[in-house]
């Protein structure tokens, strides 16, 4: 049995890279059987870098205005970076979202308008085209304190403090399968995945916020399973819109209540430096409120964007592959049939032209005994 298996094992390994030998006795192998396909073909191999900056400005004024209205202006800077390695089936990509916004009203002091810190990493290894074993890592919070200006805070006389600084801050780590098509494109699944949720504001650590079990603790933790998406597309010429969803269910409590976030970004190019843009997000965590939480913003203001996609495109990796041999082959072939149709269309345009000049001497012929008919029967006359 070993013996047959082995005789099979050399007749499919000599099916799969079959072998000629030239004139001079030297083994020849199919250049197209052996050659394989850059993996990844819908990334550019090597890092990936692109960033958007902007800086973002609304003001209104009124003066005698029979309406009525509250001066104030607002001011908020953005940052997206994204760095993603690819390396034949390896990809690694990171991206860092900070957001912070501050507004003013007449009479009132400076407020916070928005505040995020977002930094993603994920790695995966493509073991079907587009699909990817995946490990990712996300960390988000703030970076200062908010308040809710409808209610004070009966023990201090301010606004009462809703959040701080890792109060709340979110660390969760999954495992599981991406889909990643292109760069505009991405599903994540990760039925593996672990989460904590951080209080370090000591005024926050109470039982019922953010999830806290008990008065003084610290952090919360779950696990259960996260499924995400990210599409972007092009609406009309510089107008995008960049759409993020995730959805996270705990397994150790009551699976069914899912965490859901949504972000949309609408962007609006004017120009190199300058755009509008809208935001919208909703978000519910029945841990924070039993309510879906929803904040949408616009302004319009300065932008600057890079990347070095072009950059990449010159690297040797990512030029197209050169022709092999049986490419070369097959480009003859078309050629030489080229050729020879030509030259039959050729050989038909000159018989029509020739069939065309006999019938033009034959009526000329026609037409000139036609003449002399006519002359001699006038002489006659």
């Amino acid at each position: 049995m070993k013996r047959i298996g082995f005789l099979f094992f050399l007749l499919g390994f000599s099916f799969a890279f079959p072998q000629t030998v030239d004139g001079d006795g030297n083994i020849q192998i199919s250049s197209r059987k052996y050659l394989k396909p850059r993996p990844n073909a819908d990334r550019l191999q090597g890092w990936y870098i692109s960033g958007n900056n902007s800086l973002q400005f609304n003001q209104a004024a009124f003066s005698n205005w029979i309406a009525g209205g509250v001066n104030s202006y607002s001011l908020t800077a953005n940052i997206d970076y994204e760095f993603n390695l690819t390396s034949g089936r390896h990809i690694w990509d990171n991206r860092v979202l900070l957001n912070y916004g501050v507004l003013r009203n007449e009479g009132e002091d400076y407020r916070k308008s928005n505040d995020v810190i977002d930094l993603t990493s994920s790695y995966g290894y493509e073991f079907i085209r587009h699909f990817y074993l995946a490990a990712s890592a996300n960390f988000k919070t703030q970076f200062s304190e908010g308040f809710d200006y409808n209610v004070i805070d009966s023990a201090t006389g301010d606004f009462k403090k809703i959040s701080n600084l890792m109060a709340p801050g979110y660390l969760s780590f999954g495992v599981g399968v991406d889909y990643k098509p292109n760069e505009n494109l991405q599903v994540n699944f990760h039925p593996l995945t672990s989460k904590f949720t951080f209080v370090r504001d000591k005024s926050l650590q109470y039982e019922g916020n953010f999830g806290l079990k008990e008065d003084g603790a610290t952090y919360v933790y779950e696990f259960g399973a996260f499924l995400g998406a990210r599409y972007k597309i092009n609406l009309w010429e510089n107008i995008s819109y960049d759409n993020r969803l995730g959805i996270y269910t705990n397994y150790l409590r009551s699976p069914l209540n899912m965490d859901v976030a949504y972000q949309g970004v609408l962007d609006m190019k004017v120009n190199s430096f300058i755009s509008a843009q809208a935001t919208i997000n909703l978000f519910y965590d029945e841990d924070q409120v039993k309510k879906t939480q929803l904040k949408q913003t616009l302004g319009v203001g300065l932008t600057y964007r890079f990347n070095n996609s072009e950059k990449l495109k010159q690297k040797e990796i990512n030029l197209p592959p050169p022709p092999t041999l049986e490419d070369l082959n097959e480009a003859l072939i078309k050629a030489q049939d080229a050729v020879q149709t030509a030259n039959l269309k050729l050989q038909e345009a000159e018989q029509k032209l020739k069939e065309a000049t006999e019938d033009q001497e034959l009526i000329e012929e026609t037409i000139e005994e036609t003449i002399e008919e006519i002359e001699s029967t006038s002489d006659i006359e």
